[in-house]
């Protein structure tokens, strides 16, 4: 991976450069998401130059994939036959990209920014769907050159009822934004990688996301955002912006509202942070510090008064929640003494 010193990015006036949006995806059962989230890109304000599909996934997934979306350009347009240049009138190519087999959301999206050409590349959930601002928007925080990329808000759309005990600060655990994120622009440490514009040569350059962390197959751990995020800042000296007034909205399936899955996620997460310090420098954990800091403020408050949709059984969550994320630490901490890691 590399990660040479080199001058603030020179892209040229967001205005006028070109955008590609990767979208991976792994699972047969998310075809019909997959193919709304594609419809979305469609409809954006700032049409992308192109639409690239990673199917971090085998052959037989990568079929269905193409199958699907010649199906999609069909409806769109009845000349279109070929789903690696699947077009309408008023929409982007849409190529696909097979990577053989499941390699992880990291390498997935490193290896689609490679296979572009554009100026800048945006990364979108395959069970999200984009604002229609949405890269309108992040495009224009990106007129500042001083700007390595930008991040909107991703929004939940519950699949099933939310649990009451799921509190609002760890919504982070479902891939949606949280309480305690900023409410207006903002500078931030990283973005998220489900919505999010960079610019891609910065992005290239440096090697892209971490290929050992970040979701793949058997492990939920996220952090490949956070440690590109500092290595793109130090190698650079530029900046990460997040702006909540767009985004996507991200569809939250049932099977993750469970305990099970909220305390595994939480575990995971406490790994990941705990790999990040080693890997980044001192003050890499601030945002885990300030949030830590909150959390009896929010303990107090789900006591008191929980907000609509939450019960006070939310303060057990986030007592739970947290516990967690210390298990996660020390866990690693334990594998690394003991030469696992």
């Amino acid at each position: 991976m590399t990660s040479s010193p080199s001058s603030p990015p020179t892209t040229r006036a967001t205005s006028t450069a070109s955008v590609g949006v990767v979208v991976c995806t792994h699972r047969a059962e998310r075809l019909p998401e997959l193919l709304e989230a594609v419809a979305s890109l469609r409809r954006q304000q700032l049409p992308p130059t192109s639409v690239l599909v990673v199917v971090d996934e085998g052959p037989d997934l990568e079929r269905q994939v193409r199958s699907a979306l010649a199906d999609l350009a069909t409806d769109a347009d009845p000349a279109a036959d070929d789903a690696d240049a699947a077009t309408d009138a008023a929409g982007p190519p849409v190529r696909v990209l097979g990577l053989g087999r499941n390699r992880g959301v990291s390498i997935a999206r490193t290896e689609g920014a490679r296979a572009l050409d554009t100026d800048l590349v945006a990364f979108l959930d395959d069970d999200a769907v984009a604002h229609p601002d949405w890269l309108a928007v992040l495009a224009d925080v990106l007129v500042d050159s001083a700007v390595l990329g930008a991040g909107g808000r991703s929004d939940a759309v519950f699949l099933a009822p939310r649990p009451r005990w799921l509190p609002e600060e760890f919504l982070w655990t479902v891939g949606c934004s949280y309480r305690g994120q900023p409410r207006t622009r903002a500078r931030v440490r990283n973005v998220y990688g489900g919505c999010a514009l960079l610019r891609r040569e910065v992005f290239v350059d440096l090697g892209g996301f971490h290929p050992e962390i970040g979701h793949r197959d058997g492990f939920s751990g996220g952090g490949e955002e956070a440690e590109f995020c500092l290595r793109a800042s130090a190698a650079t000296g530029g900046v990460f912006a997040y702006e909540p007034a767009t985004g996507i909205d991200h569809r939250v399936p049932g099977w993750r509202l469970t305990w099970r899955y909220y305390l595994g996620r939480c575990v995971a997460e406490g790994r990941m942070k705990a790999r990040l310090a080693r890997l980044g420098p001192g003050s890499t954990l601030g945002p885990e510090r300030s949030f830590a800091v909150r959390l009896p403020v929010a303990i107090v408050r789900y006591l008191l008064a929980p907000p609509a949709g939450v019960g006070r059984s939310a303060a057990f969550g986030v007592v739970a929640g947290g516990l967690a994320v210390t298990v996660g630490m020390m866990l690693d901490a334990v594998a690394v003494r003991g030469g696992r890691r």
